[in-house]
């Protein structure tokens, strides 16, 4: 009975290492989690992110919305409590980790509204650039804005959707604000700042 229970429970855990590190498993839960499939390293220019951008919508124009959330989390930092921890003060750390998430949940999907407004299957040519400077244009920061307590060496980018072949409509645009880590641009916020400073430009009632 021992020797039946005991290969029992050798069959068990082979089956829970089988499991844990089959290919595509999430070994971790939470967002967000960059696949193993993603852990690239793309050059840290404009041509750079705009190849990061190119797995994500090649995924999108195939109607593989799975793997179009795959590709996304390489926007994401791969350890976000960790590296606001490096730039924040400790008590700010989980306010800013939960609003990073909400924030990249609306940046993925205004992201694939903007792919899905034309037929179903175009491609898009993705072009990065950097923003033209007009200091008369730019907006003040939120007021109760946290305050990094070292420079974070944030970079700005104009990324347009091109859809392929070009129509008459459909293109879009957007500034986004991103970090290169770890071999990849990283997702802070669209418009004049990064999210923790960028002013709520909801409605107001």
């Amino acid at each position: 009975m021992d020797l039946m229970r005991a290969g029992s429970s050798a069959v068990g855990f082979a089956a829970v290492l089988i499991i844990a590190f089959a290919p595509g498993y999430p070994v971790r839960s939470g967002w967000p989690s960059a696949s193993a499939e993603t852990q690239v390293t793309f050059t840290h220019n404009a041509k750079g992110l705009e190849q990061e951008y190119q797995a994500l919508i090649d995924a999108f124009a195939a109607g593989d919305s799975a793997r179009a959330h795959q590709e996304f989390t390489i926007f994401s930092l791969p350890d976000p409590a960790g590296w606001f921890a490096k730039y924040f003060a400790k008590d700010q750390v989980e306010q800013l980790a939960r609003d990073y998430e909400s924030e990249l949940s609306t940046y993925e999907r205004v992201l694939l509204r903007g792919l899905g407004a034309v037929p179903a299957g175009t491609r898009f040519r993705v072009r990065c650039k950097p923003p033209h400077a007009d200091p008369t244009a730019r907006m003040a920061p939120r007021r109760d804005a946290m305050v990094p307590s070292v420079p974070i060496p944030v970079e700005q980018f104009v990324t347009e959707f091109i859809p392929l072949p070009k129509l008459h409509y459909g293109q879009f645009s957007m500034l986004v604000n991103y970090v290169y880590v770890d071999g990849a641009f990283r997702y802070l916020g669209k418009g004049d700042y990064p999210f923790w400073s960028m002013p709520d430009a909801s409605p107001k009632k």
